[in-house]
């Protein structure tokens, strides 16, 4: 295998950008320069499959490693280039960037090309020539008569360019990551077949013959379980106990030592920045029995500042991918809200996920919680902080009193004083969750 470090390079037959802008931005254009982008993507449109063939065909012409291949590599770079063709039209028809979830099937085909035995040199030569015969495509579908059309031209040029620096980065990332062990050690699952699991209806034979393949016996359900570091203070020191290979491995070992299902064995593979587990369930009631050894794994690796997002009961081998995502979220808010020593499902922080998405979320503080805030710092009152005391435990006026150190009817006064301000009854349900939710929100988006 080849371990040398590669530096992604720029291909130098497409025309330079503009401008050099942050990964993933996207430059603001006239509406007249925009929709002759789209005027050009138009063109192109339905050709799709014929420039993922001409790709390929490029790669068999000029690369060696891809001349030499068998067919099975030919088709799999030929999906590869049309996923990255229908990404490029798609966010140029859209004006917008590349994201993350759009270079999933690159990252993918690049640990595959680690087993086809592809040099990590060929797969970017090969990502920079999708990229030249993207542009020859599209310049040539842009008419020279047209000055709207020959700047759209340029604008597409930085894209297609941005577009090949994001996927050879990310393919790169996801070549070096198999080629360097992770996936070929015994202990962790094979990054192709966890990525048939996580594929849902679609994929969901593709994983079984994978399964097949390697000796591994699929059940039928699964629990998920998401790994996830937390973010390290400023200034805090050390290094996150997933940002290196030990660190992976320790977390995977410890998953494997703490999940242990009478259903099979616990499958568990890395993705990104994450450890994933599989657990294998007959039925809805063994929940409970996930849960205890998903919190025992918690606590183990709590020191590590590692959280432990949990998926609800979902039948079948494709629910696998919603019970991901429902552990994703699940961990993500653990990690952020510095989770640790037990296991966090999706409805424990269900209004902490609502927060994260409402596209109100400055109305409802400015509405709410704001003027409390103005009001204690104005006043030295502790509204804001009776009212999450009140809510905390569990809307017990003797309870709230005894943490807050006052009397019943002090607490009794201030939430009195917090309606009068907010405009938002505590004693009303429906007034009291939206204060709930503007001290999620708070805490979701701190002031700078």
């Amino acid at each position: 295998m080849h371990n040398a470090q590669v530096t992604v390079q720029k291909s130098e037959n497409l025309p330079p950008a503009g401008t050099d802008l942050p990964t993933g931005v996207v430059p603001h254009h006239g509406s007249s320069t925009a929709e002759a982008v789209r005027a050009i993507v138009r063109r192109v449109a339905g050709r799709e499959d014929e420039l993922a063939t001409r790709v390929v065909d490029r790669c068999r012409e000029e690369i060696v490693d891809y001349r030499a291949g068998d067919k099975s590599l030919h088709l799999d770079a030929t999906r590869v280039a049309l996923d990255n063709v229908e990404v490029l039209l798609s966010n140029l028809e859209h004006g917008e960037a590349i994201s993350p979830q759009q270079l999933e099937k690159t990252r993918m085909g690049a640990a595959r090309r680690v087993h086809q035995c592809i040099p990590l040199v060929s797969f970017l030569r090969a990502m920079r020539l999708w990229g030249e015969v993207a542009w020859e495509t599209l310049r040539a579908a842009a008419r020279d008569d047209s000055p709207e059309e020959l700047e759209a031209a340029l604008e597409i040029a930085g894209r297609v360019m941005r577009h090949v620096d994001a996927a050879s980065t990310a393919g790169a990332l996801a070549y070096l990551h198999e080629a360097q062990g992770l996936s070929s050690l015994g202990q962790v699952l094979r990054r192709d077949l966890l990525e048939a699991l996580l594929g849902g209806e679609r994929e969901t034979n593709a994983a079984r013959r994978r399964a097949q393949t390697l000796g591994i016996r699929l059940a039928e359900n699964h629990v998920v379980l998401v790994i996830r570091q937390q973010e390290v203070p400023s200034g805090g020191g050390g290094v996150p106990a997933l940002a290196t290979r030990s660190g992976v491995l320790q977390a995977v070992e410890t998953a494997r030592t703490y999940l242990r299902s009478p259903h099979g064995t616990v499958l568990v593979g890395v993705r990104e920045t994450e450890v994933i587990a599989l657990y294998p369930v007959e039925d809805a009631t063994e929940i409970h029995t996930v849960r205890v050894d998903a919190d025992s794994l918690a606590r183990a690796l709590g020191p590590s500042r590692l959280s432990v997002g949990m998926s609800g009961w979902q039948p079948g081998l494709a629910a696998v991918a919603l019970s991901y995502a429902e552990a994703k979220e699940a961990a993500q808010i653990a990690a952020a809200g510095g989770i640790t020593g037990r296991a966090v499902t999706l409805d424990e922080v269900l209004v902490d996920h609502i927060a994260r998405y409402t596209p109100y979320a400055g109305r409802v503080l400015d509405d709410t919680l704001h003027p409390l805030i103005r009001y204690d710092s104005l006043h030295g009152t502790s509204l804001v902080q009776t009212i999450s005391a009140y809510i905390d435990s569990g809307f017990n006026l003797t309870r709230s009193s005894e943490v807050l150190h006052v009397h019943p009817n002090t607490v009794m006064y201030r939430l009195r004083r917090v309606g009068e301000l907010s405009g938002r009854d505590p004693h009303d349900p429906d007034d009291l969750l939206i204060l709930f939710l503007a001290l999620k929100l708070a805490q979701l988006n701190p002031p700078p």
